[in-house]
């Protein structure tokens, strides 16, 4: 299989190091260039500007399976056009959203099969404390919501926002979601922390896995043949997740099958987050 790197220099050598410990890789092309990439079998598009959905776009059109590796995009308009010319194109696509496309959690969806509660907590600490960052602010929650939306899906029966603001300053939101099925998500987000803290929990009537993001721990509770409660407690190591990603990318090309987070999960995103957004502003 042939790859082209798309993207800044740095960047993309270091994508390099990644896709070439792969047997299935035998030859791979850095360029800035999209337009010079000399008929890959894939592509890695590193892009993080406003044109990145455009460029994503260009690659799909000209029959590339692309890994766009940038912050999740939110435009809905751009991304639908992104979902119906991959499904045109019969090309895959994956977007780098590293809560979805990390070993810890598809190990924890493996475990904890529909989870009717899954419970977010996150707190950041700011650049400014003055002046919380609106774009860093809506990147955090939409984040958390992206994972959400690949868990539990879009079919969003009721939503319940509160947003923490000082003025038009934001500070926090308080999420709850309630699903047609009465599966029910809660988040609660502070970006004025003096501490960074993440925990999502992930829950049903047989299993509870309370994962600490931030130290990648997860303690998985169950009860046993005499109904005590038991935990395997389990670690990951974060700088697996990008290598890990390629080698998942790779083989959804291979065996025919839908990437960890494809155009329809950022479609599902995007709509949900539009919604959440506009009951901000009303709030």
């Amino acid at each position: 299989m042939k790859i082209s790197i798309v993207g800044e220099k740095e960047r993309a050598a270091a994508w390099e190091k990644h896709v070439r410990k792969l047997t299935a890789v035998k030859e791979v092309v850095i360029t800035s260039d999209l337009q010079v990439a000399d008929n890959p079998n894939a592509v890695l598009l590193i892009d993080d500007s406003n044109e990145n959905l455009q460029r994503l776009l260009n690659s799909i059109k000209a029959g590339h399976h692309t890994f766009l590796i940038s912050k999740l995009p939110t435009d809905p308009i751009m991304i639908e056009k992104v979902y119906h010319a991959s499904a045109e194109a019969n090309v895959n696509v994956q977007f780098s959203h590293w809560p979805s496309i990390s070993e810890s959690m598809n190990w924890i969806h493996q475990q904890v099969k529909k989870p009717n509660l899954l419970q977010i907590k996150k707190e950041t600490v700011p650049r400014n404390y003055r002046v919380i960052d609106s774009e860093d602010f809506e990147y955090d929650w939409i984040d958390e919501l992206a994972l959400v939306i690949k868990w539990m899906g879009g079919n969003i029966h009721r939503y319940e926002v509160k947003p923490i603001k000082l003025g038009t300053i934001p500070l926090g939101l308080s999420l709850t979601l309630r699903y047609e099925n009465s599966a029910v998500v809660s988040m609660q987000y502070l970006a004025s922390s003096v501490k960074e803290r993440h925990q999502r929990i992930f829950s049903n009537q047989h299993i509870m896995a309370d994962f600490n993001v931030i130290k990648q721990n997860i303690r998985l509770h169950k009860l046993n043949d005499l109904n005590r409660i038991t935990i395997l407690e389990k670690v990951f190591d974060p700088t697996d997740t990008a290598e890990w990603s390629v080698v998942q990318f790779i083989k959804s090309i291979q065996l025919g099958q839908p990437t960890l987070f494809s155009p329809y999960d950022a479609l599902l995103t995007a709509r949900a987050a539009d919604k959440i957004k506009s009951l901000i502003l009303n709030n």
